[in-house]
């Protein structure tokens, strides 16, 4: 085979006009190599001949199993091609060529755009850390919630991820934003989506209770597809790296502040990243679009109907809040949410705490046994027989 200097010197004499006999005596190669070299458009090389492989023969056999079994796997082929076909092969080849046979689908992204008060994106996030929180570490959530248009976000944070905390977080944001958007999108969180049946979904139905008090279309993701609620994975990120380090609270009410001042004065203050737009500008035109909240406020508290026990404490979340002495043996609603537990009896609340997560705390703390007192003095002489300098000394350590 000849080399790419040959091909480039056989062109270079050719175009400077010398004869192809000319030139293969030049060179001192074959006038027919000449030829071939000068009518080629691209330098000469090797190529070996392909050599078969095993699974030429097998083919109608992968797609047959391929297309009966669209998510079979290399190993079972492997092992159907060796016991059926006598197949002597690695599984490697096998899983190249079902590769081939059975391409990776990807689903092309398309950009959105979003008009003012068109879509509110939600999520849940776990915290980077955990803090120390009434005496042991806590995983920290958060709830987040963005606006697409404007790029404003807000966020709920809690110790769970409870249905309670999520209906809260919503209530919360709707409420900072000053409306409700026409559509909320989310991934496929066990709080909206009870279920899917094909393209079908199944909604959780307190979810539809809050969706149908405020008036709001819901659309579920596709599951596996995080880029189709993009601006709420960009805040949950600006959340982690921007607001979250370094960060030192006592309760999640303290957190509650220290956020609303970072969301205040920063967060929603900046220029975003990628529009190049003063994101509060945009959010004031936002909340013009917004619909307007509904007379009253949504009821996200969680409850439950209990007995009151004899000693009038009942339990929640691994610690026990007391009921009235009247109500023993009456049944009663137990309410809560984040902060607050409270009882209501026949409608009427009877007693509120606050909220603790400290494990086995009673509120309020159980009335200690008192110590027996101690025996009068004159009843003592008898059986003491003491004399009278131990008795002074007696009378000043009682003193």
């Amino acid at each position: 085979m000849r080399s790419a200097l040959e091909w480039a010197q056989v062109r270079t004499l050719a175009a400077d006009g010398l004869s192809q006999r000319e030139i293969a005596r030049r060179l001192g190669i074959n006038r027919r190599t000449v030829v071939r070299l000068a009518r080629s458009e691209r330098p000469p090389r090797y190529r070996r001949s392909a050599v078969g492989s095993q699974l030429d023969s097998l083919e109608p056999v992968l797609r047959e199993l391929v297309e009966q079994w669209p998510q079979i796997k290399a190993p079972r082929v492997t092992e159907l091609l060796r016991a059926e076909h006598g197949f002597a092969g690695s599984e490697r080849l096998v899983r190249e060529r079902l590769r081939q046979l059975r391409p990776v689908r990807v689903r092309p992204a398309q950009r959105t755009g979003y008009r003012p008060g068109q879509v509110l994106q939600l999520d849940w996030a776990e915290m980077p850390s955990r803090p120390t929180i009434a005496g042991r570490e806590r995983r920290v959530y958060a709830l987040v919630a963005a606006l697409p248009y404007s790029g404003a976000q807000t966020a709920f944070f809690s110790f769970d991820l409870t249905l309670e905390s999520f209906l809260e977080g919503h209530v919360r944001a709707f409420e900072f934003f000053g409306g409700v958007p026409r559509e909320c999108v989310y991934d496929n969180l066990r709080s909206v989506v009870a279920r899917r049946e094909g393209d079908e979904v199944v909604w959780n139905q307190r979810f539809l209770h809050l969706r149908g008090h405020y008036a709001f279309h819901s659309s579920a993701c596709t599951p596996a597809t995080p880029r189709e609620k993009g601006s709420v994975e960009a805040a949950v990120r600006h959340l982690k790296s921007g607001f979250w380090p370094a960060r030192r609270f006592a309760s999640l009410c303290e957190l509650d502040g220290q956020y609303a001042d970072w969301r205040e004065r920063t967060c929603n203050q900046r220029t975003h990243a990628s529009g190049h737009f003063p994101v509060a500008e945009r959010l004031a035109e936002e909340r013009q679009a917004l619909r307007p909240l509904p007379p009253a406020r949504f009821d996200w508290s969680g409850y439950r109907s209990v007995r009151v026990p004899i000693d009038g404490y009942l339990k929640q979340a691994r610690c026990f809040y007391r009921a009235p002495e009247r109500l023993v043996q009456q049944r009663v609603e137990l309410r809560f949410d984040r902060d607050e537990v409270w009882i209501l009896h026949r409608g009427q609340e009877v007693a509120r705490y606050e909220r603790s997560y400290e494990q086995g705390l009673w509120l309020p703390p159980p009335i200690m046994r008192p110590e027996p007192p101690p025996a009068p003095l004159p009843a003592l002489l008898p059986q003491l027989r003491v004399t009278a300098p131990e008795l002074a000394d007696y009378a000043e350590l009682c003193a």
